[in-house]
């Protein structure tokens, strides 16, 4: 067995991570940057612990979360309010991008990888008071794999199980030696709650109370205008007060009292209100605006690569449920004048389905299918299977400008004869709707950034797509079963090469994210998916 502590590389398999620092947004860097006139402050993510700080952080988001339940959500906007905030995980991700313990004291993972046994930190306390036991942890990671098909297709039948009071392990059937990692950064991340949360869901099977362990708690969802966090008096810190954090890991010292994220849906009323100082930290900043802010002596911004944009057919039903009409749609489109729509100049094109921060895991697999832009092979591919006019409907949520690259996606396939009809909603309508597949044969979204490729959710054939496709599985379950690096990196080499004939999505390219906050707020933590706030605040 490798025994894997706070101070230790968390697995052989980890060096797959050894990337530009997970590519994180705002991480001064060649693809990010964060700057403010006269100072680079604002990342160090750490407190001054002699400090006294401003009792509440303003922060305007533009989405409104689905749910607070990150077992059975894969909506970004949940992870930036909730991952490592209110909840926590038994591993989490290091600078270099690696799994190290958070919850857990250390893991040791069996030499033949089939094997991982989890030591819990003791003392750990929830926010009903109740302190973390082994049973809590069992609940809590078998709930997830079973609400989060990319691990329950890497574990398959194996389960997390109680060895006693202070010890779980999980042994798989094949190696899991990508499972550190996913436990760390997966986009439904492994949250620990109680075994009695576990078992109170809603109608919809969502948890009905938020008890985390993490450095905040869950006060009020005042629906379409804030979700409110305050400080768990009762945080079980670890790491060392004062010290910069390493990546997602360390010490939280929450100087913040109170966490207020406020809906903000239009972009445009969130940026005046952090120029008048009504909002101290601002997400999703419009690309035409954030020339203006970065000149702005009294702010700070931040820019980087922070995930991609996918394109996903309904494979289960309807006209893109065949594979001539995706290949047509695919040699169809123009990337660029579709990222441009909604991106202006904060995109970059790529085939590859990583991004740019996962340098061991890059591909140009497939590229020569990618952005071909050819209308009049497109058409000829559409009268060799035999269309015959139907309706192509595209799901879209305004969120971000994500339907002005429907409305340019409906121009250019109405050029190769495929009429278009445009279903245009807000977020949380359009993670509703896409459960149904008479609602869609395509839906516009976007993923942000994963350290290893088993974490794309859209590979799972119960994800709103259903890429229930035999070999797309077969080389799913041989990268994700591989026994070593190489031929973990192989098997994906074959699978995106695959995936771009197969189509469960088009990734036109990969989007920019961009923030901005006040200069005199401290200590966020932009290592990567956008700020965390567990160190921030304004000194008084």
């Amino acid at each position: 067995m490798r025994k894997m502590g706070k101070n230790v590389v968390a697995l052989a398999m980890a060096v797959v991570f050894v990337l530009s620092g997970c590519g994180g947004a705002g991480k001064p860097s060649s693809s990010a940057d964060s700057t403010a006139a006269g100072t680079s402050g604002g990342t160090e993510a750490a407190i001054d612990p002699s400090a006294s700080y401003k009792e509440d952080l303003q922060i305007a988001v533009t989405q409104q979360a689905p749910s607070l339940d990150l077992h059975k959500s894969s909506s970004l906007i949940s992870r930036q309010m909730c991952d490592g905030t209110v909840w926590e995980k038994l591993v989490t991700l290091n600078s270099n991008a690696e799994a190290v313990p958070e919850l857990s004291e250390s893991f040791d993972v069996s030499d033949d990888g089939t094997t991982i046994v989890f030591t819990l930190r003791e003392g750990v306390k929830f926010h009903d008071g109740s302190t973390m036991t082994a049973d809590d942890v069992v609940a809590s990671m078998n709930r997830w794999i079973e609400g989060f098909s990319s691990a329950a297709a890497m574990v398959g039948d194996a389960r997390f199980e109680k060895v006693d009071d202070k010890t779980v392990q999980i042994v798989g059937s094949s190696p899991l030696i990508l499972l550190p990692a996913m436990i760390a950064g997966a986009a439904q991340p492994a949250s620990i709650t109680t075994v009695a949360a576990c078992e109170n869901e809603d109608d919809n099977g969502y948890l009905k109370d938020y008890i985390g362990t993490g450095p905040y708690k869950f006060v009020e969802w005042k629906q379409d205008q804030y979700v409110k966090f305050e400080r768990f008096d009762d945080y079980s810190a670890y790491g060392t007060e004062g010290q910069p954090m390493d990546g997602w890991s360390g010490y939280k010292g929450a100087p913040t009292k109170i966490l207020q994220f406020n809906i903000v849906p239009d972009q445009a009323t969130a940026t005046a209100g952090l120029e008048a100082g009504q909002y101290d930290v601002i997400f999703n900043i419009q690309d035409e605006d954030y020339a203006r802010l970065e000149s702005n002596p009294d702010l700070v911004t931040s820019k980087g690569q922070s995930g991609s944009v996918a394109f996903i057919f309904n494979h289960k039903s309807g006209i893109a449920s065949n594979q001539y009409f995706r290949n047509a749609v695919n040699t169809a489109i123009d990337c660029d004048a579709v990222l441009m729509a909604a991106y202006g100049s904060a995109y970059e094109l790529g085939s590859g389905y990583m991004d740019a921060g996962q340098v061991f895991w890059q591909s140009d697999a497939g590229s020569e299918l990618y952005n071909q832009k050819d209308p009049e092979k497109a058409k000829q591919i559409l009268a060799d299977g035999g269309y015959k006019g139907e309706s192509f409907k595209i799901l879209v949520a305004s969120l971000n400008r994500m339907d002005s690259m429907a409305i340019v996606l409906k121009s250019e396939l109405e050029a190769i004869g495929i009429p278009v009809e445009l279903s245009i909603v807000d977020w949380a309508t359009l993670i509703d709707y896409r459960k149904d597949p008479a609602n869609f044969d395509m839906y516009i979204t976007s993923f942000a950034e994963v350290p290893v490729p088993s974490l794309k959710l859209y590979f799972g054939k119960d994800y709103p797509g259903w890429s229930d496709d035999a070999k797309l599985t077969e080389l799913f379950t041989k990268m994700t079963s591989a026994t070593n690096l190489d031929d973990a990196k192989k098997a994906w080499d074959e699978l995106q090469g695959y995936s771009w004939e197969y189509l469960p999505i088009i990734c036109p390219g990969h989007y920019m994210g961009m923030f901005a906050w006040q200069k005199d707020v401290s200590g966020i933590n932009m290592f990567s998916g956008g700020p965390k706030f567990w160190n921030a605040g304004i000194q008084e």
